[in-house]
């Protein structure tokens, strides 16, 4: 799968990742969702979707406690 086969909101938040700082700060699902207008439930969905469609382009990791989201 490619880019091409992202939702509207599965772009909206791989850009929304892309752009900040989450390689470095933790993600916080519900302020995410807060800043993207949707709920945690979509926010978890579209993430997931991300990591199945543009798997070598999202990381997920989780260290100490806190979940780190990076995409490039």
């Amino acid at each position: 799968m490619a880019m091409k086969d992202l939702t509207a909101f599965e772009r909206k938040l791989y850009e929304f990742i892309r752009d900040g700082d989450y390689g470095s700060e933790p993600w916080v699902t519900a302020d995410a969702a807060k800043r993207l207008g949707t709920t945690d439930e979509n926010v978890y969905k579209a993430l997931s979707e991300l990591t199945r469609k543009i798997k070598d382009n999202v990381w997920i990791h989780y260290k100490a406690g806190v979940l780190y989201v990076v995409a490039d």
